[in-house]
């Protein structure tokens, strides 16, 4: 894929995507490290599945990679970002094919989420992650474009670390509220990209607002969906078939 140039070659100005990368690291961190990072240190109440491993460990491997490209454009590596870019795209793919897997073995627990909301939470997050990464190698001729769908993905994915933050936090007292919370702070990471974006260019790039109207049509699938009727019967329908 190719680089992801800033429209100022400042040091400073390359290196915002440096810190929110690492901002998306801290996160996925704190979130996961009581479930898998750091599993060991805390009681748990049921053993994790190899499968939720790998996807763990592939899911870990593509915000990794993210900071890692960010830091190649900021020191211009451009030709190890270009070819590191379509080892990104493979694990991309595998990320799709993950999260499938793992809906599957969701809609098997006895005690997992309801087949709804399970459903809901796996597929349509998915969905427009592969539409933005997508997008992002479709533009990545166009550095501005492909940098900040690139980006829009991977805040995309803190939706599950950002809402067991929330738990930790003391939130569980109330699921529903708890995910109104992480799903706004998830949408908060957009506004230092819009301020970013109004110090160096005096405007938001559309790509910005392509991937947010995305985001936020997801997030509002997932709340609207799990209580309605047809998607219910869908989804009961399909953990009968893979039971």
């Amino acid at each position: 894929m190719n680089a992801i140039f800033p429209e100022n070659a400042g040091l400073s100005r390359r290196l915002f995507f440096v810190i929110m990368a690492s901002a998306v690291i801290a996160t996925v961190f704190a979130g996961f490290a009581p479930t898998f990072y750091l599993r060991s240190s805390f009681p748990q109440n049921r053993p994790m599945s190899v499968l939720l491993h790998v996807h763990g460990i592939v899911f870990s491997s593509w915000i990794i990679v993210f900071l890692v490209q960010s830091l190649l454009i900021a020191r211009g590596s451009r030709r190890l970002h270009q070819r590191l870019g379509w080892f990104a795209a493979c694990i991309a793919a595998a990320m799709v094919v993950l999260v499938v897997a793992a809906m599957m073995e969701q809609l098997r627990r006895v005690h997992g989420f309801p087949p709804p909301l399970a459903l809901a939470l796996s597929l349509f997050d998915i969905i427009v992650f592969a539409i933005l990464v997508g997008s992002a190698i479709y533009f990545r001729t166009r550095p501005d474009w492909h940098k900040r769908l690139m980006l829009s993905a991977t805040i995309l994915l803190l939706g599950a670390p950002m809402f067991r933050i929330v738990l930790h936090a003391g939130g569980s007292a109330n699921m529903g509220r708890s995910g109104i919370v992480s799903t706004l702070l998830v949408d908060a990471f957009f506004l230092p990209c819009f301020a970013y974006d109004l110090y160096t260019r005096r405007n938001i790039h559309p790509a910005y607002f392509y991937a947010l109207v995305l985001i936020v049509l997801d997030q509002t699938a997932q709340a609207t969906v799990v209580s309605w009727a047809p998607w219910i019967n869908f989804s009961n329908a399909l953990q009968r078939l893979v039971a």
